[in-house]
């Protein structure tokens, strides 16, 4: 079985070889015979049971029944679907898809039964096989609409080994489907490389006229090189006060050190701590800050990622969907870029027309699972291997668990507390975090079981982001040395600055300075009916500032006086979140963080 290495990614000076595929790497042709081998198999244990069931009426055969039991102690889920959608499964795979789909979501995700998804991944295998069956045999030069036709059969395949992967984990073919996804990964490398070395042949006289060699024409949007260098690397505007700053360890600390400090009370706080993850490859040799290495190593951006859209799961509206890697960076990546730092036109472009986007983020997401050659750029830090007492209702994993955060400025995890020790990993971008002990829980207003039986009392019932406009003593968006907030400061909105276009704007400035007699009445007059449609608009805003700021006080009493630390992490940094530490996250900058629970 074919398994990546970090040796295979690297070359004897530590360059990346991401683009030296190993012998061991399959081939399509290869996975076609290994695909259609699996499910051959399925297929005889199908069948041995149907046969048993038409042996009931039988003698009953002892030498038989080692071996029956034997089949018994592992049989596949998918026989629990019943001969009818098995019979499907091998006349019409396309339909048998939509039947386990709509089996997928008829019931929560959690009661839904192995024998479906095991279904739907054999349906998404057998239709795999029959696209790559038709489109792999060696063609000659092919016409422009065929050249499109055929990269969408790329797309179709790496979309329905994603679905299969996202919605079912691919239960009993996980495998199977990542060696796929390395044999697409060598096709695609192997096609590019001839066809760079596809130069025309020299004439072999002087009269001899050969056409030049033609090549493939890829489209744009799947093509690494369309994207922007980089991510944009400067924090939006305004940036955040440290008022009360997470203690910062400027060196890493040992493993012994980082035990011995939280293995007392006292000291099992949060820290953060630089230069821990310094040898990753993702900060230097294969750079996550590089959208070009991201969408190469998802297969030209084709492969899938779920993400959340809006603000908060919290608020209404939020939903989530799936996308392909490439359009999540290029739709909502550089999309909110608010200080306008789009590395190139291709980027900029897209802003325009993603103006009315929600918020896009691929948030706590097990991307290293689906995508095992990002996980080789980085490492677990020693810190998880630290031990604790157990935990009566939370027991320790017994490896750590792995999260992708990776998203565009403004993005945020709402003030919530999980059920794990956790070392935030910085990468990309820039990242601001607050944590509340504990014992501040009472004054976080937890949210309780709520309708429809879920849990949500690891979630605050405060909006941070609406309290530090309510409450200038919380907010970290102040300046001055008594720490005093700047003029108008308002509560973070949808457009990630602040509601009301951030700090006081020119024209409630000027009319705080009349009413001081600092300014003429007559000199704010305009004729114009548009002025007093702004007016009113301000008015509007104050009077739902003010009821927000009563109810606020009405149901958060205690919030304002809870005490808490923060702090900003950057490129090459990570945080100790203590278990059990209230925390909100907020991006400053297009981000990728890693999140390692333990």
């Amino acid at each position: 079985m074919y398994t990546m290495s970090d040796d295979e990614w690297e070359d004897d000076n530590g360059a990346s070889t991401s683009s030296v595929l190993l012998p061991a790497t399959p081939t399509l042709a290869e996975m076609i015979q290994e695909t259609r081998s699996e499910l051959e198999k399925r297929k005889a244990s199908s069948n041995s049971g149907d046969q048993s069931v038409g042996d009931d009426n039988g003698a009953h055969n002892d030498d038989d029944e080692d071996e029956d039991e034997e089949v018994e102690t592992d049989e596949d889920p998918i026989l629990e679907a019943g001969l009818a959608a098995l019979d499907l499964l091998s006349k019409d795979p396309e339909l048998c898809l939509h039947l386990a789909y709509q089996h997928l979501h008829d019931v929560p995700y959690k009661d839904v039964l192995p024998c479906w998804m095991r279904l739907y991944v054999d349906a998404a295998l057998t239709i795999v096989l029959e696209v790559v069956e038709r489109n792999v045999e060696p063609k000659e030069e092919l016409e422009h609409h065929e050249k499109r036709k055929d990269e969408d059969w790329i797309t179709k395949v790496v979309r329905l080994l994603d679905m299969a992967l996202i919605l079912t984990r691919a239960p009993r073919r996980e495998k199977l489907v990542g060696r796929w996804f390395s044999a697409l990964e060598r096709f695609l490398a192997e096609r590019t490389e001839r066809e760079e070395s596809d130069v025309s042949p020299e004439p072999t006289c002087d009269h001899a006229q050969q056409p030049p060699s033609k090549k493939r024409k890829l489209d744009p949007s799947s093509s690494p090189s369309s994207f922007p260098a980089t991510f944009p690397s400067t924090m939006v505007d305004p940036k955040p006060t440290l008022k009360r700053p997470i203690p910062i360890a400027e060196s890493p600390f040992s493993l012994v050190q980082f035990q011995n400090r939280v293995s007392s009370p006292l000291t099992c706080t949060p820290l953060i701590i630089r230069g821990a993850i310094d040898h990753w490859p993702a900060l230097h040799e294969r750079p996550w800050n590089s959208p070009q290495y991201l969408v190469e190593k998802t297969l030209g951006g084709r492969r899938l990622v779920p993400i959340e859209l809006g603000r908060s799961y919290n608020d209404e509206g939020w939903g989530q969907k799936i996308i392909s890697f490439g359009d999540f960076v290029k739709d909502y990546m550089f999309s909110h870029d608010d200080n306008g730092n789009s590395a190139n036109d291709s980027s900029s472009s897209n802003n325009n027309k993603n103006d009315n986007l929600q918020r896009g983020y691929l948030a706590q997401h097990d991307l290293f699972a689906q995508i095992p050659s990002l996980r080789n750029d980085i490492s677990i830090p020693d810190y998880c291997y630290a031990t604790f007492p157990p935990h009566s209702h939370y027991p320790t994993p017994v490896e750590p668990l792995l999260n992708a955060w990776f998203g565009p400025s403004s993005t945020i995890s709402p003030l919530h507390t999980d059920p794990y020790h956790n070392i935030l990993a910085q990468v990309v971008g820039y990242k601001y975090i607050r944590l509340y002990p504990p014992w501040e829980s009472e004054a976080l207003y937890p949210r309780g079981v709520e309708e429809g039986g879920v849990d949500m009392s690891n979630n605050s019932g405060v909006d941070l982001d609406v309290a530090m406009g309510v409450w200038k003593e919380v907010s970290c968006f102040s300046c001055g040395e008594e720490g005093e907030e700047k003029a108008g400061a308002r509560p973070f909105g949808e457009d990630g600055g602040r509601v009301g276009g951030g700090f006081a704007n020119a024209e409630t400035q000027l009319g705080e300075e009349a009413e001081e007699g600092g300014i003429e009445e007559t000199e704010l007059e305009d004729d114009d009916d548009d002025d007093d449609d702004d007016d009113d608009d301000e008015e509007e805003k104050e009077e739902e500032e003010e009821t927000t700021q009563e109810e606020y006080e009405r149901r958060f009493p205690k919030f304002k006086r809870a005490r808490y630390v923060e702090g900003i992490l950057g490129p090459g940094e990570c945080v100790y979140v203590p278990k059990g530490w209230w925390h909100y996250v907020r991006s400053l900058s297009p981000s990728f963080s890693v999140s390692f629970w333990f």
